[in-house]
């Protein structure tokens, strides 16, 4: 990057705070500097606004310990905002009034976050008088989970605001396919689709190239099954003509018995697919390419194929049409009612009903951070609802969270 002249975003700061230090530079020449989520802010950051501040400039630092979720960033939470409280000689003034929740929510979350021993003294208090609904249920596997909130959304009208919340990516998979599967729009957030990722998207890849014959579906099939990426890749660039006329030359050049079965069998397989597509047996060519990728699945990828199979031979229309109707059903609204995201992503947000599934220890907390880290991001998916929560668990996913119990709600 010198030798080309160019800098990135932290390049920038850094070189930046260097250049004040040394004297290289001057601070803004500004009056006042207001830093909002400043618990947020990491060593360079925190540097940076030191150095205005000790030029003169008037500084305010706004922000949320109980709130500092970025700590795999190097956010420095609640010691970067003593550290500059106690530099900068600063005082400090709470802001004590919640005007999202209703106070029973606001309650619960504040009695889980007072088990934190490393944050600021506060007291929130809601200015809402009328008390919210809170539901905790715990249903037998992650599948009767995600049916439960597509029936109560069903249930609750399609006027009903939502966001289905949980600690991970992964979990949410389970929550789209069960949307998907009841026809209700919604808007993925800050993650991929199910159908962009994983086992979901090599199976509507195959999809699509039985529909279109494009050689894409088929290479990341083959990958898949354990024909290797390189020769996939180089195959493709080298042989013209349709799928089928590719995989015919493949055949040819495949050495090892075992990858010369599966493309024999995808060969196969594509020929009778197109031939059920001409006669319009969408739902049969469904379960064929599922059928086929079904011997190279791993278990976990398995439950899931068959859901996502279930899914697709329900749907109405032309294979083409229920292909597309993936696409649009995640992007289904400017402003859609359903929200799907991870708790990371639901923060600054607000809503009327929240729903956070996955509550099982070892989920939410996760064994990837530390139980303080944990427990903010609960209380932050806690107090994005307005006036309903729900907080989920699967008894087959592990016990129940010990945040519940710590917020009172066990």
């Amino acid at each position: 990057m010198e030798s080309e002249g160019s800098m990135d975003f932290s390049d920038l700061l850094l070189t930046t705070v260097s250049k004040m230090t040394s004297g290289e530079m001057s601070p803004l020449p500004i009056r006042w500097l207001l830093v909002d989520e400043a618990q947020d802010m990491d060593e360079v950051q925190m540097e940076w606004i030191l150095l205005h501040g000790r030029s003169g400039i008037e500084v305010t630092l706004v922000g949320d310990d109980d709130q500092s979720l970025y700590a795999f960033r190097h956010a420095l939470g609640y010691e970067g905002l003593q550290e500059v409280t106690f530099a900068l000689s600063a005082t400090e003034t709470t802001l004590p009034i919640n005007y999202r929740c209703a106070p029973n929510i606001l309650t619960h979350a504040a009695k889980l976050i007072e088990h934190n021993n490393n944050r600021a003294p506060k007291k929130i208090s809601a200015h809402k008088e009328t008390s919210g609904e809170i539901n905790v249920l715990r249903l037998p596997d992650r599948w009767a989970e995600v049916d439960q909130i597509g029936n109560t959304i069903i249930n609750g009208g399609d006027k009903q605001e939502w966001a289905i919340l949980s600690r991970t990516n992964l979990i949410l998979d389970a929550a789209e396919v069960a949307l998907t599967d009841m026809g209700i729009p919604y808007r993925r957030t800050g993650g991929k689709s199910i159908w962009e990722h994983s086992i979901g998207s090599v199976f509507a890849g195959l999809l699509r190239s039985a529909v279109d014959d494009s050689w894409t579906g088929i290479a990341n099939a083959l990958s898949f099954c354990g024909i290797h990426a390189e020769w996939v890749n180089n195959h493709s660039r080298r042989t013209s003509g349709g799928c089928a006329g590719r995989l015919d030359a493949a055949i040819d050049q495949v050495k090892d018995d075992d990858s010369r079965k599966t493309v024999v069998q995808l060969r196969m397989g594509l020929a009778s697919w197109c031939d059920q597509i001409a006669k319009g047996r969408s739902a049969l060519v469904v379960h064929g390419i599922a059928g086929f990728l079904a011997d190279y699945c791993k278990p976990n990828q398995l439950n899931m194929l068959y859901k996502l199979e279930a899914v697709l031979a329900r749907m109405p229309g032309t294979l083409a049409q229920r292909l597309a109707a993936l696409g649009r059903n995640n992007q289904a609204r400017q402003q859609p009612t359903i929200q799907i995201m991870t708790l990371h992503a639901s923060k600054g947000l607000e809503f009327d009903n929240v729903w956070i599934m996955g509550c099982e220890d070892g989920n939410l907390p996760h064994t990837d951070s530390t139980e303080e880290d944990e427990r903010r991001l609960l209380y932050v998916g806690m107090t994005r609802a307005r006036n309903r929560l729900v907080l989920s668990s699967a008894i087959e996913e592990g016990l129940e969270s010990r945040f519940l119990s710590e917020s009172g709600l066990d």
